[in-house]
């Protein structure tokens, strides 16, 4: 649905985008992550034909951004960074307006309907855009982007500016819509890409330097894996009978537990299995078990690791290619 090939931008002497490439299928939900400037604004500029590339191609639905840039409009809606309104219309004018120019003649009651229910706009149709609040104004514009039923939505941070309630909300009515749109998303709420997104591209530096599902992402950073493990006995017998296990690298104990109970993080060699033969160890001894879980990065942890990575180390475990 989307393909961009060796696409690279520049802004003078700025190079905000570096030679990079990546597929999105039709139905998937496709999370931008990267820091501030990093480049997730261009490449979106670039994919809805607002910016042009400085090399490189991108296709929307088969049509290129540069040579058919009106073909590729007629699929896009775009939710910009910066909210576009006119402030002396009522919301309701602003949405007639938007449908006029989108040409939806008989199918603008049908579309007015959807988007003013999907976007909770219902309160406030007869308002100026003008006294708005900014969750409001981020509604109404994401409602401009839905009316004209397009096959590719391009969201740049979506739920900027709304409450817990409306981000739920929205956060649902992308979900929904993917069944039948690609969906491009920025945000800087790594909860909501983990959530969200079928795969997570990673811009850093202008360079493309994660491209897979969360899980493989921070899979791919682990340097070893962790196991904690809390069970009903002492430390020397579960420490003789589990450093048995040839994968284990080093075993760290919890401290100021009750006299007979254990917690240990087991570190072991990420591309073997723990897990079985650590059973095996638990099941012989007869320990209770109170806890085993495989512990993994924190949110926070993986995003600092992946945009701290040297573009020249890029990631990419999903499918589509990367850069």
């Amino acid at each position: 649905m989307i393909e961009l090939e060796h696409v690279s931008k520049r802004y003078g002497e700025t190079q905000a985008l570096n030679d990079v490439s990546f597929s999105v299928q039709k139905g998937e939900i496709i999370g931008f992550v990267g820091p501030n400037g990093a480049g997730k604004s261009t490449a979106m500029k670039i994919i809805t034909t607002y910016t042009a590339p400085s090399e490189g191609s991108v296709c929307v639905g088969g049509f290129d951004v540069v040579k058919d840039p009106l073909e590729v409009r007629r699929q896009i809606g775009y939710l910009p960074e910066r909210v576009p309104l006119y402030e002396d219309m009522l919301v309701t004018e602003y949405l007639e307006f938007i449908g006029e120019a989108r040409h939806l003649n008989g199918k603008f009651k049908q579309r007015f309907d959807f988007v003013v229910d999907a976007c909770g706009l219902e309160s406030v149709l007869k308002r100026k855009i003008a006294v708005l609040s900014k969750g409001f104004r981020q509604r109404t514009c994401l409602a401009q982007a839905l009316i004209h039923d397009p096959d590719v939505l391009v969201l740049d941070e979506p739920t900027s500016g709304l409450d817990p309630i409306q981000i739920i909300g929205i956060r649902n009515l992308i979900k929904d819509l993917a069944h039948s749109k690609t969906i491009i998303l920025s945000t800087h709420i790594l909860s909501e890409v983990a959530t969200i997104a079928d795969r997570i591209f990673v811009i850093n530096q202008g360079r493309l330097v994660g491209n897979g599902t969360f899980d493989e992402l921070v899979n791919s950073l682990m340097e070893r894996g962790s196991i904690y493990v809390s069970a009903k006995a002492t430390k020397t017998e579960f420490d003789k009978a589990v450093r048995t296990i040839p994968a284990i690298q080093e075993i760290v104990y919890d401290s100021g537990l009750k006299r007979g109970i254990i917690g240990a993080h087991i570190y072991h060699d990420p591309k073997e299995d723990l897990v079985t033969p650590l059973n095996e160890v638990i099941h012989r001894a007869k320990w209770t078990v109170l806890a085993l879980q495989q512990e993994r990065l924190s949110l926070e942890e993986s995003f600092i690791r992946l945009t701290q990575t040297m573009p020249e180390a890029v990631i990419d475990e999903g499918q589509g290619g990367g850069a």
